[in-house]
């Protein structure tokens, strides 16, 4: 049974929580596009910066996940709570959109690239705090058993909304070349802060709901982890946060080895090792994989909520050990594009598992926002470290078929290793759920009939017998 429009807007707290969470996700594609594909063209077209100076939008807020995540929880009680403090981050964010216009009406200016630069990664330093207050304040109204489900679907209408933009972003550099003036990039700015107006607005609708005192955990041990980072570190083998945390960080460290230079694989001319692709398969190779993630969130959210985030991530896990391989043996575009579907389908299902955890890993929004700054703080440590060992290793390693590309790909598959391993023996097991609980929820959720014409065939297969 469908339920009608303004149950959903006017309903219940549930279900109003659910209905501008799942808009919100849409709406907020556009700054994404934006502050992903959009600064790097913005630095080194429009600003004319060094090639090296990319690596510190990386680099910097990364160092800053390090040192600052361990305090998210006191700095969220600070700015007042989950909800005010996530949207706090949201206009954080506005204020930084909108001062990117000012090196762009004077690129020629000394000041003009440290300042952009700088609000660039104060951007990303958003995440600090804003990141764990979402989680802790969303996952109150979100119901664990239908949570899987729930993401996919947020995160399938936020993917075809941002390859939408994606579109349009793409159109206006080419009707107003970057090295031709910086009307096409104001204008993406634009969008993008009106984007993130937008979010705002279905973040204010959203509700608070008070933290129930018997809310189960996702996991058994969920609330035996330590308080504080040193505390967290002594205990990460013995508790379920603290394995997911060491599994997933250790995985993240070697897929990053490889994970900055696939881009620069694709553009650099093929007597120098790379592909040498044109614009427009360029753009395919990239994209591909945003459709695939498309097409298979309605299957990974189903089988997270009915396998379980562990078996589910321990299969993306041997999936994802295996996809340099394709990049490092061969050049073939219509194979490299097969891999970026399974590459899709296998971190789409990565992320919603991960996120199942975050959203229930404690009953407590308090001590969920701590735990999430700690696993933030050990993944944003791995990352970096995986960073800085693929940009030394690059000019080191010897060329595998004429490229050290290659030998990239190659040494991340074998980092990658350690945490399939870890995913293989640590991970712990999860509460399992009821059937039939909130399949009311799911089946109705907003937003839904935009995108249900992909993959609706697809899940079928996951259904249960006689379901």
């Amino acid at each position: 049974m469908r339920i009608p429009f303004s149950q959903w807007r006017h309903g219940s707290p549930v279900r109003r929580g659910l209905f501008y969470a799942m808009v919100e996700g849409g709406v907020v594609g556009g700054m994404v596009v934006a502050m992903e594909a959009w600064m790097v063209p913005l630095l080194q077209i429009s600003l004319g910066a060094a090639v090296f100076v990319v690596g510190l939008l990386t680099l910097i807020p990364q160092l800053g996940m390090i040192g600052l995540s361990p305090f998210a929880r006191p700095m969220i009680q600070r700015l007042g709570g989950p909800k005010r403090a996530a949207i706090l981050a949201c206009w954080w964010q506005v204020t930084i959109i909108g001062l990117l216009s000012i090196p762009l009406h004077a690129p020629e200016q000394p000041w003009a690239v440290p300042m952009a630069v700088t609000l660039i990664c104060c951007f990303g330093l958003s995440a600090v705090f804003g990141g764990p207050a979402w989680v802790a304040w969303v996952s109150g109204f979100v119901p664990r058993q239908i949570s899987g489900r729930y993401q996919a679907r947020r995160m399938r209408l936020f993917n075809v909304i941002k390859l939408l933009f994606a579109a349009v972003f793409a159109g206006l550099a080419h009707l107003m070349p970057l090295d031709k003036g910086s009307e096409g990039l104001q204008l993406i700015l634009a969008l993008a802060l009106l984007s993130r107006l937008a979010s705002i607005w279905c973040l204010e609708r959203q509700p608070y709901i008070e933290p129930k005192v018997d809310r189960a955990p996702m996991s058994a041990r969920a609330a035996e982890a330590a308080t504080g980072m040193g505390g967290f570190l002594r205990t990460m083998t013995s508790t379920d946060i603290g394995r997911w945390t060491l599994v997933w960080a250790t995985f993240q460290g070697g897929v990053m080895v490889a994970g900055p230079f696939f881009a620069s694989y694709m553009i650099t001319a093929s007597d120098q090792g790379g592909l040498g692709l044109r614009d427009f398969d360029y753009t395919l190779l990239l994209y591909v994989s945003v459709i695939a993630r498309i097409l298979f969130y309605p299957v990974v959210g189903r089988m997270v909520d009915l396998f379980g985030p562990r078996a589910v991530l321990r299969i993306c896990f041997c999936i994802i050990l295996l996809l340099p391989v394709a990049w490092s043996l061969t050049t073939s575009l219509p194979i490299l594009l097969l891999n970026e579907v399974l590459a899709g389908a296998a971190w789409a299902a990565a992320e919603i598992s991960i996120g199942a955890l975050m959203f229930a890993s404690h009953p407590d929004p308090d001590r969920r926002m701590e735990l999430i700054g700690y696993f933030n703080t050990i993944s944003a440590s791995c990352i970096a470290l995986g960073t800085l060992l693929g940009t030394v290793l690059i000019d080191l390693v010897p060329a595998i078929a004429g490229s050290r590309y290659h030998s990239i790909f190659l040494i991340s598959m074998a980092l990658r290793l350690p945490g399939v391993i870890l995913a293989l023996r640590w991970l712990p097991s999860l509460r399992p759920i009821g059937p039939n609980e909130g399949r009311h929820l799911v089946q109705a959720l907003p937003g839904v009939e935009l995108v249900s014409a992909f993959g609706r065939g697809l899940a079928n297969l996951f259904r249960r017998p006689f379901d």
